[in-house]
């Protein structure tokens, strides 16, 4: 009779095994679909049946991350790692959620601990990889990417940040293998889809060639100004500075050249490359080369636009060739004629003095990527964490509340997200109009009076405004806190090293 029950109960753990190995399989494929609901639901089923399987805890905190849950993946990974605080996937989950908050250095802890667990955790490595590029750590980024990818061929995330890492033309075919194998937001979808058709229509040929070399050099900057009602961040109506204007300074603008046509263009840190309207780029002469939905705030969703090839674009001494330019259906950039992003300097140690009105490029110091260890010894320069063109700085906000805020030049009024602004003393409703690339926003709150505190300089803001930052936060995978705009940066040089992603602070009188 012992023996029969033993076997009877060797059978049904067996069976129980080999129904959730098939429950497992069943939401790695939802998971492809982009089911991300049915992934949950199939994950938490398993878990009930065997609480202690790491691979449904960790399956259910990326499903609810993939559908942008994060309180709830927050709440998952915490009950798994109570519950099996030896697993290294689960580890490396919980990293992904504290990258998600926006908490790097929290995120590449756990990423660490779960590989000193197992060095070959492709979830860790994939996530260390993140968190490297976020730091420029670049080189060290792509080799764990390609370590990901080649201990889990089936992960569709690590699939991707392997292939956008990958030179002309593996990089345009590991793409399309990820949009043919995997579904995903149909957002992030529309952005990859782009992506790879902006890299195909390049076909591997080199942009934004200077046509000879210039070390160093200064620019004159203009004064830009708004009307005092309207507040914005990207799409806002900056006019010349004249004499007797009632208006309020609203950013820098940079006389650029285009195709030989001469232009202001706002000198905006918070944008990549530079964006025309389509009425300048038919003037110019810009050739299509392929779609390009243009998005930022707002409620309207992204608007239409596209690449196009310009031959020359010259600024003081420098002059590029073979460059690109986005292109909006409108002037997205009221009075001035366009956007200009500082990024474009990125060869540079980049010095916008707002009050000398100047922009100055120099030398870069000696190529070594840095631990953030070594960066936090590194003089007066401050980390910043990169998402592409965007730069994040740690932001204290009153003694009590933190996040990461952009740096942005191209913003005439800082913002702070609702969710920040409630640990700091609660909202109030705003009449301010708040216009973005993507529509007005549609609401509005003031947050009252607040000291930021970024790098190591301190800087009050009276009655900064709040708006909601999720899309912004979804769109990179870390929460944004904020936006540093003009008006917290007007008195001061900024210094930016994009390579290094190392930024400095220089408070003038």
């Amino acid at each position: 009779m012992l023996l029969c029950f033993f076997l009877s109960l060797a059978l049904a753990c067996q069976t129980v095994s080999t129904v959730c190995a098939e429950d497992l399989l069943s939401a790695q494929e939802f998971t492809k679909q982009g089911q991300f609901r049915k992934a949950a639901d199939t994950y938490r089923a398993i878990l009930k049946k065997i609480p202690d399987s790491p691979e449904a805890h960790a399956g259910l905190v990326r499903s609810l991350l993939k559908l942008d849950e994060v309180d709830a993946a927050d709440m998952a990974s915490q009950a798994a790692l109570a519950a099996i605080p030896q697993s290294s996937v689960i580890h490396a989950a919980r990293g992904d959620v504290y990258f998600r908050r926006g908490l790097i250095d929290s995120a590449e802890s756990e990423y660490k601990t779960s590989l000193a667990m197992n060095a070959d955790c492709a979830r860790a490595l994939l996530g260390l990889g993140r968190v490297y590029a976020a730091e420029s750590r670049r080189s060290k980024a792509r080799e764990l990417f390609s370590r990901a990818h080649a201990l889990s061929p089936d992960d569709g995330d690590a699939l991707y940040y392997w292939a956008i890492n990958l030179q002309y033309p593996q990089n345009a075919e590991a793409l399309a293998q990820h949009l043919a194998q995997f579904r995903d937001d149909p957002d992030k979808e529309r952005r990859e889809r782009e992506y790879m058709e902006f890299i195909k229509a390049l076909a591997g040929r080199d942009i934004w060639i200077l046509s000879h070399p210039v070390a160093q050099t200064e620019i004159r900057l203009e004064t830009l100004l708004a009307p005092a009602q309207h507040s914005g961040i990207t799409d806002r109506p900056p006019l010349p500075l004249s004499s007797g204007s009632s208006m309020t300074p609203s950013g820098l603008g940079l006389r650029v050249s285009l195709n030989g046509v001469n232009k202001t263009l706002l000198l905006d840190t918070g944008a990549s490359g530079i964006t025309i309207p389509k009425s300048l780029a038919d003037k110019i002469g810009a050739r299509r080369l392929s779609e390009q939905s243009l998005e930022g705030v707002g409620n309207s969703g992204a608007a239409t636009g596209y690449n196009a090839w310009v031959d020359k674009v010259s600024t003081g001494e420098l002059e590029f060739h073979d460059c690109i330019v986005h292109v909006s259906p409108r002037n997205d950039s009221g009075q001035a004629n366009g956007i200009i992003g500082s990024d474009i300097f990125d060869r540079y140690l980049v010095t916008i003095d707002f009050p000398g009105r100047k922009l100055a490029l120099g030398p870069l110091p000696e190529t070594e990527e840095k631990s953030g260890e070594e960066i936090a010894a590194h003089g007066a320069f401050s980390r910043v964490f990169s998402f592409g063109h965007l730069l994040l700085v740690p932001t204290h906000v009153n003694p009590d509340a933190s996040g990461l805020f952009i740096i942005d030049t191209g913003a005439y009024s800082d913002f702070i997200s609702p969710v920040l602004a409630r640990k700091t003393g609660g909202l109030g409703n705003s009449s301010s109009v708040v216009q973005g690339r993507s529509g007005k926003v549609k609401d509005v709150y003031e947050a009252g009076n607040v000291v930021l505190q970024f790098s190591h300089y301190e800087q009050p803001s009276e009655n900064i405004r709040s708006i909601d930052l999720h899309p912004q936060s979804k769109t990179l995978g870390a929460e944004v806190s904020g936006f540093l705009g003009f008006p917290a940066l007007r008195h001061m040089k900024l210094k930016i090293n994009y390579r290094d992603g190392l930024v400095d602070f220089e408070s003038k009188p």
